[in-house]
């Protein structure tokens, strides 16, 4: 068998097991369907040595000596774990009605009703942006339960017929997405409707370098470049775990993009606002965010310090 074929089979055969796995997950009870979750987790960590590593090195990035060894090994193996209850989360709640939905997820009264003016008020849209910090997707599926329109950004998966599962389920919960790699006119257009977009703006990016825990780190201009060319604010909004299966929505806003007709000190000063807002909501809850993804790969700062490091 070449190896092009051997990767089709395994691609085929991966995308069987998900689509098995969401009809096993959406019959068991929640507090069964967690508890595989966290299995999943272990057991990714314990496959994917190269994945533990790098969530290793990033808590050494991020925090430097102020964690001691036990404490970065726990952050890494709560990360993965909470990965693991997220990716069953995605499969389960996707099935789950309105009212279930609205039941998981706690809201803070005087911003929610900040957030319904705005809305109503200043009709520009809403640019929300968020990370891979607890359930991102529980607070699109929301947003849809209270009758917004929810465009979110994405990041196509390598595979296609996981990509096409993904996509499935976000539709279910009336998510509209959007690859990166298509026009902003949708955008756009979709802002001025007064549509809420969704951004997850956490991963490695090369278009701009601004500080994320202490470093210049490669970050993705998009949200400031929409913000500036719209008028639409930005709001940040984190749904970080409270309990098996409940949700807590912590957000700040809402945030006015201001032009000084500079636009790359705009976008420069828009995004370190947006990484600064990210790492504030990490560092309250740092087990639920993606350390293994390799967040430092196109910073040379921190390319250096592990060059020095090595030396």
């Amino acid at each position: 068998m070449t190896k092009s074929k051997k990767k089709a089979l395994l691609r085929s055969v991966g995308t069987f097991a998900i689509r098995a796995l969401i009809l096993v997950t959406r019959l068991m009870p929640l507090s069964v369907a967690l508890g595989l979750g966290r299995g999943l987790g272990d057991l990714m960590r314990v496959l994917s040595k190269k994945r533990y590593k790098v969530a290793l090195k990033n808590l050494t990035v991020a925090y430097g000596s102020s964690l001691s060894d036990t404490e970065r090994e726990r952050i890494a193996r709560e990360s993965f774990r909470h990965f693991g209850m997220f990716m069953i989360e995605a499969m389960k709640f996707p099935f789950y009605r309105p009212k279930d939905v609205e039941k998981l997820i706690e809201v803070d009264p005087v911003g929610a009703e900040r957030f319904r003016l705005l809305m109503e008020q200043e009709r520009k849209g809403l640019i929300v942006i968020t990370g891979h910090l607890g359930n991102f997707e529980m607070l699109a599926h929301y947003g849809g339960i209270r009758g917004h329109e929810i465009i979110a950004l994405m990041r196509e998966a390598r595979d296609r017929g996981t990509t096409e599962i993904m996509a499935n389920m976000r539709e279910r919960m009336g998510i509209q997405l959007l690859s990166l790699k298509q026009s902003l006119k949708p955008v756009i257009t979709g802002l001025q409707r007064n549509a809420i977009v969704a951004i997850v703006c956490d991963q490695n990016a090369a278009d701009v370098f601004v500080p994320f825990f202490g470093h210049e780190t490669g970050t993705a201009d998009g949200p400031a470049r929409i913000a500036l060319m719209t008028g639409a604010p930005m709001w940040f909004m984190f749904t970080v775990r409270i309990g098996h299966g409940r949700y807590r929505v912590v957000a700040d806003g809402p945030h006015w993009p201001e032009s000084t007709g500079d636009t790359k000190a705009d976008v420069l000063r828009i995004m370190t606002e947006v990484n600064h807002q990210i790492e504030k909501a990490i560092r309250q809850y740092p087990e639920q965010w993606l350390w293994f993804h390799d967040r430092w790969r196109s910073s040379p700062a921190v390319r250096g310090l592990e060059a020095g490091a090595r030396n």
